[in-house]
């Protein structure tokens, strides 16, 4: 089979784990459909085909276009009084994942690429995205990824009842 084949399997198989990742309504479900629609593939043909150079590039313009349209000046002015907040917990966030790739690295776990997108906090599409420019190894950062969305989605629930009780208690 050829890579042409392949691809084209990978993005008939993707798009339709996306759709019934889209379908359920899951925070992520259309990149993890996708994803675990084309690992299946993977699996069940005993082989990964390779994917064209551009299609990086390609992912990576997309995500930017749909980020930039989602931004606008309503959102600026939203976002104006709540800087401090907003610049503080992003500060906290990139140091302790700064710090967490700094000692995987370290213990000899993970390459200094792989740890640092694997440990950023963000949205998982764009740091990919950024991850296949390097020599970061793809199939761990998005693991990481991918456990760290179904750890939110089990514990957020949780997490919201605690703190709202913890808050509300006098």
């Amino acid at each position: 089979m050829t890579n042409g084949l392949g691809l084209t399997i990978y993005l008939i198989g993707g798009f339709i784990g996306g759709f019934i990742g889209f379908r359920l309504k899951i925070t992520g479900g259309t990149i993890i459909g996708a994803m675990s629609a084309v690992i299946i593939i993977n699996l069940l043909l005993g082989r990964n085909f390779k994917i064209p150079a551009n299609y990086t590039f390609i992912t990576q313009v997309l995500i930017g276009v749909m980020v930039g349209a989602s931004f606008s000046k309503e959102l600026a002015r939203t976002l104006l009084p709540l800087i401090l907040p907003v610049f503080l917990s992003t500060i906290v966030l990139v140091s302790m994942a700064t710090i967490t790739a700094v000692v995987l690295v370290r213990m000899g776990i993970l390459d200094p690429q792989t740890a640092f997108f694997s440990t950023s906090p963000g949205a998982m599409g764009v740091l990919i995205g950024m991850a296949g420019d390097t020599s970061a190894e793809l199939p761990i950062v998005l693991s990481f990824h991918i456990f760290r969305i179904f750890f939110i989605i089990f514990t957020a629930p949780i997490a919201y009842k605690l703190l709202n009780a913890w808050l509300d208690s006098p």
